[in-house]
């Protein structure tokens, strides 16, 4: 959120290792507790107001690594949005950023999933990349998650970006003779509640990898878009029968312009008119209840008994008929995140007629102002 108009010094990158280092890892450093807590704030404001009612999150701030899961868990309860939450252990850290990682992780599962149980929270173990997690911290890792409950491991799992850049698949095959997911299978990371983030440089080989652990893969169509890295090959994983949810890695809150990103980019990418039609909203709605689902102590994203009521009210007047068979087309194509007009979590209002209940939009952005100053100082 705090890059939000921010000058970049040294120029602009080139690659998607240069975004890295002269930008988001250069950022994550320079955020302090406060500014993790407002630039949770910010973004559970902008998703509410998008329609959104429960947000998967992947964090990373390595100079304010202990408590960072709960003052983002803190926004989350106020906001009264459902959130899955993790903090990304990775060898930049060095071995006692690495270690501290891991311990804040173990905190913030066992504060979720044993000693403080709460129905908008849920916690994920969470991973940089497999370029910047040595065998050694990724054993560190698997052995952490492996002495936890077994009650406990059902409701989490690991999250990691995998071959979002040729960089991941480059590394490994030069560093340890063997393909990105093959990696992360042989340390245990696969399993039916990893999330796989990205996924643009793996194979067939890999997909099947993928399908046989059950693991998750997120498709975030701008962020790779953005970073110049490509698209995966959502359809070819959905063929094959790996779940694919769809995310946004942060680039915007709106999910219904990420679906409609999702429909145009996938057919610029095969030069095909014919490709992902129902598709994208499968990835959109099934593939992302299925995903959050796995983490939350109920289900999530769907109308049925036992689930959380969560949903949302959308004003949108339809210039056409509107049934079950063309009701797909209808969001793909007409409707926006302006046309949301309340949302509920729980049975409870977060928003109505536009105006967000649970927080204080004016006080949220002026607190985030002052904050950006000493961010971008820092940065």
């Amino acid at each position: 959120m705090f890059s939000r108009g921010m000058s970049l010094k040294g120029g602009n990158p080139s690659s998607f290792k240069e975004i890295l280092e002269q930008l988001w890892w250069r950022l994550d450093k320079a955020l302090q507790p406060e500014d993790v807590k407002y630039s949770a704030f910010v973004c559970l404001l902008q998703a509410i107001k998008c329609g959104t009612t429960a947000i998967v999150d992947h964090h990373a701030s390595p100079n304010s690594i202990k408590g960072s899961l709960d003052e983002i868990a803190s926004a989350t309860l106020e906001s009264e949005i459902r959130s899955v939450l993790c903090y990304e252990v990775t060898d930049r850290s060095g071995e006692e950023g690495v270690l501290e990682g891991i311990k804040e992780i173990i905190h913030f599962i066992k504060k979720c999933l044993i000693d403080e149980p709460n129905p908008l929270l849920g916690a994920s173990f969470g991973l940089h990349a497999v370029f910047t997690c040595c065998d050694e911290n990724l054993t560190k890792c698997r052995d952490a998650m492996l002495e936890l409950p077994k009650e406990v491991q059902k409701k989490t799992g690991f999250h990691i970006y995998v071959a979002e850049d040729e960089t991941d698949p480059k590394f490994s095959m030069e560093k340890y003779g063997i393909k990105t997911v093959e990696r992360l299978k042989k340390f245990g990371i696969l399993g039916q509640n990893s999330l796989l983030g990205h996924c643009v440089n793996v194979d067939k080989e890999e997909l099947q990898i993928i399908k046989e652990t059950n693991s998750n893969i997120v498709h975030n169509p701008q962020s790779n878009m953005k970073n110049a890295v490509g698209l995966p090959d959502v359809l070819t994983a959905l063929e094959m029968g790996c779940n694919v949810g769809m995310g946004t890695d942060g680039i915007t809150l709106d999910m219904f312009e990420e679906s409609k990103v999702t429909y145009f980019s996938y057919k610029l990418y095969k030069k095909d008119p014919r490709v992902m039609g129902g598709e994208t909203l499968k990835m959109l709605i099934e593939g992302n209840s299925k995903i959050a689902s796995k983490f939350l102590i109920k289900k999530v994203g769907t109308f049925e008994p036992g689930a959380f009521a969560d949903c949302i009210i959308v004003d949108y007047d339809p210039p056409t008929n509107l049934n079950k068979g063309n009701f797909p087309w209808h969001v793909q194509f007409g409707v926006t995140a302006g046309d949301v007009r309340s949302a509920i979590c729980g049975g409870k209002w977060l928003m109505k007629d536009r105006k967000v209940l649970t927080l204080n939009e004016k006080e949220i952005m002026k607190r985030a102002r002052e904050l950006s100053v000493g961010v971008w100082e820092r940065f």
